[in-house]
Formats: structure tokens, sequence, C-alpha cells
């Protein structure tokens, strides 16, 4: 799948779980990382752990990126639906996030089933759906 925004909102159905966080730096990092898992592991039946490793390898290179090359308040949001989780990270950076930039957004697009952005007026958010 290409990163570009005309593609369909990941967020079609109704969520099972939606939650979101700011991330302010790297300490905040961990915090969200455990709150992911926490939120992961507390579904019902509860996801293969390899899978919730695959989010939470998503999750850092995403909120990674927002850290590094966003600017502005930045937010992580999580969605449970029925057999994925969407992840969402977003800044008030209007630079697009490139795919072939690096290995990161590379690793994103083999381990999620769809991953794409939306650049908006006054930012953009990446979001990756992967299959628990």
């Amino acid at each position: 799948m290409t990163s570009d925004d005309r593609h369909e909102s990941p967020l079609t159905a109704q969520a099972a779980v939606r939650c979101d966080m700011g991330l302010v730096d790297r300490d905040d990092l961990a915090q969200v990382h455990q709150w992911t898992r926490a939120v992961l592991e507390g579904q019902q039946p509860e996801p293969d752990p390899e899978r919730v490793g695959d989010v939470l390898i998503v999750l850092d290179e995403l909120a990674s990126n927002a850290l590094l090359h966003g600017t502005g308040r930045r937010r992580v949001g999580l969605t449970v639906l029925e057999g994925y989780a969407v992840l969402e990270v977003s800044d008030e950076s209007t630079r697009p996030a490139v795919p072939d930039g690096g290995l990161g957004l590379q690793m994103v697009k083999s381990v999620s089933a769809r991953w794409g952005q939306r650049v908006r007026e006054h930012g953009k958010t990446v979001w990756a759906r992967i299959a628990l």
C-alpha cells in the first residue's frame, strides 16, 4: 500500500476499544509502550504474543518518527477492532512521511495489513492496521 492520503481511513468500523495518549518526548515512549501492551493484553480473546510484539514494533517506529521528524503536539491513538489493532500517530507537521527514506517505514509496511497517512492543513496522522 502506498502512503498517500487518498486511501480510506482504517477507522470505518465501530471500535471495540479506542484510546489515545500524548507523546511529548522519548521518556513518554516507554509509558506509551506499556499502555499499548496493557490495552492489547486486556482484550478477549487475548491476542497472540507475537502479534502484540508486531504492534509494539510498529508503535516504536511511528512514535519515534513523530518525535524525530514531527513538530508540535504529538498523539498516539490505538483502536482495537475485531481481529486488528489500528495505531495512529499524529503531529502538527504537514511534511509527509517518506516510505522509501529508511528501513523503518519499510518494516511498518511489511508487518502491517495496511498503512498510510492523512496530511491535513495543520498536521498529519500516520496509521497502521496490524492483524491480531
